[in-house]
């Protein structure tokens, strides 16, 4: 059974304007998608560990890498990366474990 481990979801995608695709030539084709990974116990979100970066063609769906971008993917992504953020429910498992420390340690004791 596999109790940890690491995931990855999609947080944000932008639309190259201007830029053509390298393999099939189409104008305005290209998507810009960034993927978070996180690390996760029983499959509740702990800590991110990461981001990776790819560029797809919506017309023949080829994908590459962020070390192969053209120089207008790389302008794009420059000038938009500042708008993808991550989701506050990456660290939801850290988040947790905080609230249940707190609420042990502000528990009023009996005696």
């Amino acid at each position: 059974m596999i109790i940890f481990g690491s995931r990855a979801s999609n947080i944000g995608s932008v639309l190259v304007n201007g830029s053509s695709c390298t393999y099939c030539q189409n104008q305005g084709t290209q998507n810009i998608t960034q993927f978070g990974k996180y690390f996760h116990i029983f499959w509740i979100p702990m800590f991110p560990i990461g981001r990776k970066t790819f560029a797809e063609c919506t017309h023949c769906k080829r994908t590459i890498s962020k070390k192969e971008f053209t120089p207008k993917l790389k302008e794009v992504y420059a000038t938009e990366k500042s708008a993808i953020k991550r989701p506050i429910w990456h660290w939801s498992g850290l988040i947790l474990i905080v609230l249940l420390i707190l609420a042990v340690y502000l528990m009023p004791t009996s005696g």
